[in-house]
Formats: structure tokens, sequence, C-alpha cells
């Protein structure tokens, strides 16, 4: 006899993220319909205690393709590249190679200063450093009395 208890629920969610990462690694990302699923980069977020720092994989993006937003709470990534129209050296054997836009907005728990925030890119890798805003200091008010 077993004292654990099995909890199907926990192997239901097991089971759905093992479905979801099967899809998302053969059909999700290269669906043939347009509209029907949407590449996004990958994104690592990273917390240096002042600042945070945003690396994203672009390749095949110029920095012209590319337009970054700050706000004092988040920061987006848009970027596009437009498909090669005139082929002329032959037929396609296979094409996976993904065109089109994309858009990502990643929300951030410490407010930022936006007018500090910098990005470079390099190799198809785009960082952006995000410094932290001062935390707003509280002070213990003194009681009057009459």
């Amino acid at each position: 006899m077993s004292l654990m208890r099995r909890d199907p629920w926990r192997e239901l969610a097991s089971f759905r993220e093992g479905i979801n990462r099967l899809i998302d690694e053969t059909i999700g990302r290269r669906f043939p319909f347009p509209g029907w699923s949407e590449w996004k980069p990958s994104v690592d977020v990273l917390d240096k205690g002042n600042e945070y720092v945003v690396r994203a994989d672009l390749p095949g993006y110029n920095p012209e393709d590319i337009e970054i937003k700050v706000t004092e709470t988040s920061v987006s990534i848009r970027g596009e590249i437009k498909e090669e129209k005139e082929i002329k050296e032959g037929d396609y054997l296979v094409r996976e190679r993904n065109f089109g836009s994309f858009a990502r907005t990643i929300p951030l728990s410490t407010p930022i200063k936006p007018e500090e925030c910098r990005s470079r890119f390099k190799n198809g890798i785009l960082e952006i450093i995000l410094p932290k805003a001062d935390a707003a200091k509280g002070r213990i008010l003194e009681i009057e009395t009459e």
C-alpha cells in the first residue's frame, strides 16, 4: 500500500505541457498558413541588481528592421523581414526561413529609467540595457500634538 496520493491533475498538466512543446517545435513556429501561428524571438531577461539586460535572438535581421520602445514598466521589440520576391535561380526544394513581422512586450517588475536605456546589435543578438529607477524612499512622519 502506497502512502502517496496520485494527483491526476498534475499528470494532466505535465501531459499538456509536453503536447504544447511538441506542437511548438514541429509546426508552431513555421505553420504554413499566415496568422495561425506567430514567430517570436527567443528572449533572456537578466536582473543585474541596478539594471535589467534583455537579449533577443534575431538572426537575419538588421538594426534598421527593429524598433525598440521602452516605458517605465516595459520594453517592446518589433521587427520585420520582407520576403524575397524574385527568385530566378530555381525552384525551392525546402523553404523554412521566416518572413514577416513580430512584436514582443516584456513587462518589468521594477520601474526603469527610459531616458538612460541603450541597445546594441551584434551577430544577430539584440541586447538592451535598462537601468532601474531609484526606489521611492519614504519617511516617518512625526505626529504633531497641541
